[in-house]
């Protein structure tokens, strides 16, 4: 019954907690049951969290009615932030049709639009196995909203990947961004969304960089004495990251290589202090290893009082039978769809990360419970509708980088479609 959802819309999917809605079924397909005004209909609506046996035996969540124009429409009022599933089923006989379902919401969720993306990604410009261009048109047909490169010291990149498509409307966005290396710093930070590049700074002046660091040494409280300048260093990275803009994400601390790449002690006190703005806290390179250790120190610290944003993301190093594209990312909640609004959610720990299994459709998510039971909703409901709009809009990106006629003028005609799927999906 899993995959009659398929051919039956259930809309808007998205609902506000409390607001009476009118909800739409229909087919999809002229070869599926159509809602005719000669039979009865049922519609049984049953929350996903609360005692079942309740509601199978109150009248309040049955709908009796008939369709019309080959639909079904009725009007409910969803009482309380979570899925709910909606039976439909033919009365006589009780056979059941479909089982569709549909999130209610509150305000803040309601009003913030799901967004996937990958903070994390190399090109060939650095250790990737494909050009910039290439690699935002494959994350776009692999169903992304937002990307960025971030190639091991190297800004530019993510400026060439932005320039090839400045001429053409995107239906997707593309985010400035790379890997920090700073000198004698082991540490691995993503700048993502920075106006300007942190690694030419110390690549321009390398004399300057040592001299600031030392300074935040010599001036500030340092609460790692392990090594002073390993935590100075990365103080100075955030904070640039932070002055030009962007995100600076705390990248894989237990990478191999061949231990841990990052103590733990040093993780605890980049945590304690607010050193970065996020935490990745699923990564592709090493995959099962390094992320159930992340996701365990992340629960841990927050269990300890820690609180920290996170990310997921797939390190990825090629897009062409890539070992982790697209299999790790993040879904952010915008209150906007735009890059400051991408940014911003962030901070505001309205994302999470998101891990897929490989050669399975089976995934987990991680944050809070509230995020958590939403996203994954989205994730069967919502995101395998958009990557159909999506697809297109990768393979019509290749093809305009290659010069084909007429690439352009489609991808400005389509822009908007996963937009107005939204629209659709949400009723605003």
């Amino acid at each position: 019954m899993k995959n009659e959802m398929y051919f039956y819309n259930i809309y808007p999917r998205l609902i506000n907690v409390g607001k009476e809605t009118l909800i739409t079924i229909e087919p999809l397909l002229p070869s599926r049951a159509e809602f005719n005004s000669e039979t009865e209909y049922q519609i049984e609506i049953l929350p996903m969290t609360r005692y079942s046996r309740v509601f199978n035996q109150s009248p309040d969540n049955k709908i009796v009615l008939k369709g019309e124009n080959n639909k079904l429409q009725f009007k409910y009022v969803f009482d309380k932030e979570e899925e709910y599933l909606v039976k439909i089923l033919k009365k006589e006989g009780n056979a059941l049709i479909v089982q569709l379902a549909v999130y209610a919401l509150e305000d803040d969720l309601y009003k913030r639009r799901p967004l996937k993306g990958d903070l994390h990604i190399h090109s060939i410009r650095s250790d990737g196995g494909e050009g910039p261009a290439v690699v935002a048109a494959k994350y776009r047909e692999a169903g992304f909203d937002f990307m960025g490169l971030t190639d091991h010291g190297i800004y530019t990149a993510s400026v060439e990947a932005i320039d090839a498509y400045k001429d053409v409307e995107l239906g997707m966005l593309l985010f400035n961004g790379e890997e920090v290396h700073s000198p004698e710093n082991f540490v691995h930070v993503v700048n993502f969304g920075g106006k300007s590049s942190i690694n030419e700074i110390f690549q321009k002046d390398q004399n300057l960089y040592y001299k600031e660091v030392n300074e935040i040494i010599e001036t500030e409280d340092i609460p790692y004495e392990e090594d002073k300048f390993i935590y100075a260093a990365n103080l100075w990275v955030s904070r640039k990251i932070r002055e030009a803009g962007g995100l600076s994400i705390f990248a894989h601390p237990h990478w191999h290589f061949p231990v841990n790449n990052v103590p733990d002690d040093l993780s605890t006190a980049f945590f304690k202090n607010d050193v970065f703005d996020a935490f990745e806290v699923i990564g592709g390179y090493s995959f099962t290893h390094e992320n159930n250790m992340q996701t365990a120190f992340y629960y841990t610290a927050l269990a300890n009082g820690l609180k920290i944003p996170i990310v997921g993301s797939s390190d990825s190093h090629g897009t062409i039978n890539g070992s982790y594209f697209p299999r790790q990312y993040t879904i952010v909640f915008a209150d906007e769809y735009n890059q400051d609004s991408v940014l911003q959610s962030i901070k505001d720990y309205y994302s999470v990360a998101v891990e897929n299994y490989h050669d399975s459709a089976e995934y987990t998510v991680h944050g809070n419970y509230r995020f958590v039971a939403y996203a994954s909703f989205l994730i069967e409901n919502y995101f395998v509708f958009t990557a159909q709009f999506c697809a297109e809009d990768g393979l019509l990106m290749q093809q305009y980088i290659l010069g084909v006629p007429g690439a352009k003028e489609r991808l400005n005609e389509i822009k908007t479609r996963s937009a107005d799927y939204y629209k659709l999906c949400s009723g605003r």
